[in-house]
């Protein structure tokens, strides 16, 4: 009758989990850390030794970092040109409420070559800015949009048209301003197909 092996426990495979298990969690904090959360962690540090002034500007730094992040996101609401026109990638911009009215903004320029003519059509998406409140107030009272203004609906959403500019502009959940502005040489029947290519659905789900 052969001999049975008395049971051994093998100390290196709990050490090697162990290690593999340290490995991946700092591998995940690693993973997790940014811009945004170095600049906070330094806030709190500077916070927990009382110099104020370090922890202020470390914080203000996480602030225009995090609108610049949704800067980023208002960039990818921004339509891809109509069929015939080309169009740039797009930027984004993102002050601070004491800096010209604060405000994140991203717009996209197209263009369109045809028969020796070059047509231009700019689209801005604008969002936290105190600006939205008086634009807002053009949306709600006719009163205040001017004479060169004229209130239309595209598709089911508002826009104010400004034949003057060659130019729409729709407010979305009263947070987000929506620009189209187009050179002289654009007619605004393309002025709308631009108005219907932008996915307002996306822009009130950013909104809320």
């Amino acid at each position: 009758m052969p001999k049975t092996q008395p049971w051994k426990f093998n100390i290196k495979k709990p050490l090697i989990v162990s290690a593999s298990l340290a490995l991946f969690l700092s591998c995940s904090t690693d993973l997790l850390a940014d811009d945004v959360t170095d600049q906070i962690d330094e806030a709190v540090k500077a916070y927990g030794k009382e110099d104020y002034n370090t922890a202020i500007t470390a914080l203000d730094s996480a602030s225009t970092l995090i609108r610049q992040k949704k800067g980023e996101l208002v960039s990818k609401l921004l339509p891809e040109p109509l069929e015939g026109w080309e169009a740039d990638d797009g930027k984004s911009s993102a002050a601070a409420a004491g800096m010209f009215g604060g405000g994140i903004s991203a717009e996209r320029r197209y263009t369109r070559k045809a028969e020796g003519n070059i047509e231009n059509v700019t689209i801005s998406i604008t969002t936290d800015s105190p600006l939205m409140q008086s634009m807002g107030m053009m949306f709600s009272n006719p009163m205040f949009m001017g004479q060169d203004n004229k209130l239309i609906v595209i598709s089911g959403e508002k826009a104010i048209a400004n034949e003057r500019d060659n130019s729409l502009t729709s407010m979305v959940a009263n947070k987000v301003m929506v620009k189209i502005d187009g050179d002289k040489k654009v007619s605004s029947e393309t002025l709308k197909e631009y108005f219907n290519s932008i996915d307002f659905k996306a822009i009130k789900d950013y909104a809320n």
